[in-house]
Order: C-alpha cells, then sequence, then structure tokens
C-alpha cells in the first residue's frame, strides 16, 4: 500500500519544481538552448539521485526490519 501512494506523491508533488523549472527553461524569454540543455540534465540528475536513493533506503530498510 505504501509504494502505491508513493510513486504518485514522488512523480506528483516532489518533483513538482523540476517541472516548473523545465518549463521555464522551455518556455521563457529569452531562449539560450544552450544553458537551458546545461540545467535540465542537472535538475535530470538531481531527478534520477533522488529517485535512485529512495529506492535504496527502501531495501535497506526493507533487509532491517524483520517484517
Amino acid at each position: 500500500m505504501t509504494t502505491a501512494i508513493g510513486i504518485p506523491i514522488l512523480l506528483g508533488i516532489l518533483l513538482l519544481p523540476i517541472y516548473t523549472v523545465v518549463a521555464g527553461f522551455l518556455l521563457g524569454e529569452p531562449r539560450d538552448f544552450r544553458t537551458a540543455g546545461i540545467g535540465l540534465g542537472v535538475m535530470l540528475a538531481m531527478a534520477i539521485f533522488m529517485i535512485a536513493s529512495t529506492a535504496m533506503m527502501g531495501v535497506v530498510f526493507g533487509r532491517i526490519t524483520p517484517f
């Protein structure tokens, strides 16, 4: 049940700042695609790190917890 609740929260609420930054990079003026690409790469790397670390902590807590 926790996983079913956690995924929409992660994708909908926690990643909302990333969605806002992506929209700002793509829709903002003036459009500098090099800077936008660097920013998107940084935001993507942070999102991947956040999701991977959350998954790793879930595995660690699953191993520690006896039930």
